[in-house]
């Protein structure tokens, strides 16, 4: 759907690429060509494979120069957690389309890439670099594992089970059961 809409609103103004220079004969080809380098970079990224949709936007942006696919490079660095380029994208996509509606939505992108970019990095807890509901937009904390389920927990549990019941078993041995006598302590039968 997206991309029938980016076919059909052509370049943006001022953006001179190829297209610009091609033959008007050319121009329905090379349409058919960025739509399906679009929809295919779009199915990518639906599918989390943010490198391989970051490939098809560049080829699209190199048959046309629509600073709206630099938008969805900025998107897929994001997603990848690669800020630094995110943001570099996401500049170039500002300067091309100083009247893009999504406008807003960039530069809020832009504040929160620069505000994660200000903070010490977090230890990874997982092996991916962006997990789903990683580092995007609505991300949680993870919760703090109750204190029933750490292991210095059972462990320290278990030795206070261990030394109630050493202390009960010594507490009820009794040493009167042999008599003490003049001759020692020892049994007589």
């Amino acid at each position: 759907m997206l991309a029938q809409v980016l076919l059909a609103a052509g370049p943006a103004r001022g953006a001179e690429g190829p297209v610009a220079a091609a033959a008007p004969d050319a121009r329905g080809s090379t349409e058919a060509e960025v739509g399906e380098h679009v929809a295919l970079g779009h199915r990518l990224y639906q599918l989390g494979q943010y490198q391989e949709a970051i490939v098809e936007f560049r080829r699209a942006y190199e048959v046309r120069a629509d600073p709206r696919f630099l938008y969805e490079i900025a998107e897929s660095y994001r997603q990848l957690g690669a800020t630094d380029q995110a943001l570099f994208y996401y500049d170039r996509y500002l300067a091309g389309a100083p009247a893009a509606l999504d406008r807003d939505v960039a530069l809020d992108r832009v504040v929160e890439l620069e505000s994660l970019r200000a903070r010490p990095p977090a230890p990874a807890l997982r092996s991916s670099p962006l997990s789903p509901g990683e580092g995007g937009p609505g991300t949680t904390k993870p919760r703090a594992t109750p204190t029933w389920r750490r292991w210095w927990f059972w462990t320290a549990l278990g030795v206070a089970v261990a030394a109630g019941v050493t202390a009960a078993a010594l507490a009820g041995r009794s040493d009167s059961g042999v008599p003490a006598t003049d001759l020692g302590d020892k049994r007589f039968y």
